[in-house]
């Protein structure tokens, strides 16, 4: 299967458009941007009045608006773990998310005649939708919390900047990383050209290690995402590489004795996962500490906060570290906070700066090239 270059010119507007409005804004002319949620946007004018001009303000709020969640290779990506925040705002992106709804209505009406055809009643029917968003956003919960653990591992970090300083040129030319192979790319039969071999199975033999689907940017890694109750979109090559595909013949179901993380277990004691430990061991000092909600929050601070706020306005904010934490907590809550609630809640999300400190610490010490990872005071 080709991999085919996508930076073309239709793809830089946005940051052309930026560029002309803010020509004295360096960092439009990083490989890198990354936007502010408006939310916290807000926040910070309200915790720290003084931090940016009018300009800086309007700049804020126009890399929003014109790029989404940021450029990178002067092109806006899009990274689904975070777009809570980010709504659409342009007619092609609005209309694919249209278009999305459009296709999950026609499956869930189908899905609903089939239940009818079994004598199911509607009150099993709508208890099966319930069930089935309950487990998609237990499964899109542990995505991001494992997209937190994977900023902050320096076996992670180290990893990834082995592959990106040997493949840079690659990436660079295609303008994105490129993402793993689905499902409705399986009757594509256009051959990997000879000259991308290498770069193919380099990049393919990194993400199945590490479950992944693509890289959105170099430090937004996005993992692949699971349909606890629905088809895989992968294709078998790429779901047995990057995790464990089961099939369970219902009479199987009958003494209800089989557990997936025993099966699961099984397959890992081939070794060949242990890069992994430090997620998978639910039973480590670290774990029993930091669960997947604390980690998806630092995933947004790390996003947010490290490679967005600090990056443009690092030499602003000393000693402004409650006044930011003040911020970001009214930010997560989505809404202005009392003093008495704000000063209660303050003190979490102070650990889990923190705790996200002492890990960017460890990667940095782990990764010897420049890197957005913070030089923390």
């Amino acid at each position: 299967m080709a991999q085919k270059s996508v930076n073309t010119v239709e793809n830089i507007i946005a940051w052309e458009e930026l560029k002309n409005r803010y020509p004295k804004q360096l960092c439009l002319d990083d490989d890198t941007v990354y936007s502010l949620p408006t939310g916290l946007i807000k926040a910070i004018k309200k915790h720290l009045p003084g931090l940016w001009s009018k300009e800086d303000l309007k700049f804020e709020y126009d890399l929003n608006e014109i790029a989404g969640m940021g450029l990178y290779l002067k092109q806006p990506f899009h990274y689904p773990l975070l777009q809570e925040y980010f709504p659409p705002l342009s007619e092609a992106a609005i209309k694919f998310q249209e278009e999305q709804e459009r296709v999950n209505q026609k499956i869930q009406e189908a899905t609903i005649e089939d239940m009818k055809s079994y004598g199911c009643s509607d009150l099993m029917i709508e208890r099966y939708f319930k069930e089935q968003e309950r487990y998609k956003l237990q499964a899109l919960e542990r995505q991001r919390g494992y997209a937190g653990w994977l900023v902050t591992s320096p076996e992670f970090q180290l990893r990834k900047s082995e592959f990106i300083c040997e493949w840079r040129d690659q990436i660079e030319l295609r303008g994105n990383f490129p993402d793993i192979p689905t499902m409705d790319m399986i009757n594509d039969s256009t051959p990997v050209p000879t000259n991308q071999r290498p770069f193919y199975a380099e990049y393919t033999r990194f993400y199945y290690d590490w479950s992944l689907e693509t890289l959105t940017t170099p430090y937004l890694p996005l993992p692949m995402h699971s349909n606890p109750v629905g088809y895989s979109q992968y294709r078998q090559d790429v779901f047995a590489g990057s995790g464990v595909t089961l099939f369970v013949p219902w009479y199987l179901l009958a003494d209800q004795d089989l557990k997936l993380y025993d099966i699961a277990k099984h397959h890992l004691l081939y070794g060949h996962k242990k890069h992994l430990n430090g997620w998978l061991d639910k039973n480590s000092k670290e774990r029993k500490k930091w669960g997947y909600e604390r980690f998806a929050t630092m995933l947004k601070m790390f996003t947010f906060l490290e490679c967005g706020l600090k990056a443009r306005y690092k030499g602003r904010l000393n000693q402004k570290v409650k006044k930011i934490d003040e911020a970001f907590t009214e930010f997560l809550e989505g809404k202005a906070l009392d003093s008495t609630v704000l000063d209660r809640k303050l003190e979490s999300t102070k650990k889990i700066r923190l705790e996200l400190k002492r890990r960017l610490n460890r990667c940095t010490k782990a990764v010897d090239i420049d890197s957005p990872l913070p030089e923390t005071e």
